[in-house]
Parts: C-alpha cells; structure tokens; sequence
C-alpha cells in the first residue's frame, strides 16, 4: 500500500482529491502532492450492491476529514465507527483507511 496524498495547490494552497484540472479556488493548474496520513470518520455508508457486477459484496466506505482538514471518501477495513481516528493509505490507487492503534 502506498501513502494517501492530497494535491495542494501551489497558488493558493487550497487542498483537493482527487486531482482536478484546475484550482477551483485560484485557477492555477500547478499542484503540490501532501500526504495525508490520518483522518477521523465522520460518516459510514454500506454500499449493497453496484449496477453492472455480478460477484458484487456489500462493503463499508467513509467520509473522512483527514489531519490535512479536507474531507474524502474511502474505504473502510475492519470494524469503525463514526469518531474513530484511522491511518490512510491508497490501494491500488483506492483511498483506504484502518483504524489506527
């Protein structure tokens, strides 16, 4: 797993995930890469089924406000609850959090 970094415009500093074109803020199109390493969940959503897939599972995913300020959307492993702090990383390129020790 790799480490979950948020771009941070280099005009402003407005922080954004994913990547956009450009700033919605400033407009500038050059970005810095921060990382992101933790977040505390806000919110849990169970998604039952997804149109199109066959061999779907039900999983768990997340709105996390990171320790950066800005709020995404991840995957969630093992068992958290709302409040819980968690320990971010991508997956294949998927923002997935765990519950830090």
């Amino acid at each position: 797993m790799g480490k979950m970094e948020i771009y941070m415009c280099k005009s402003c500093s407005k922080y954004t995930f994913p990547k956009k074109y450009f700033c919605s803020n400033c407009g500038s199109i050059d970005y810095d890469l921060v990382e992101a390493g933790s977040g505390i969940v806000k919110e849990i959503s169970l998604i039952n089924h997804m149109l199109g897939q066959k061999d779907w599972k039900p999983r768990n995913i997340a709105n996390v406000e990171t320790n950066l300020g800005i709020c995404i959307t991840v995957g969630i492993e093992g068992n958290i609850e709302i409040g819980d702090l968690v320990t971010l990383s991508l997956d294949n390129g998927v923002p997935i959090g765990k519950r830090s020790r």
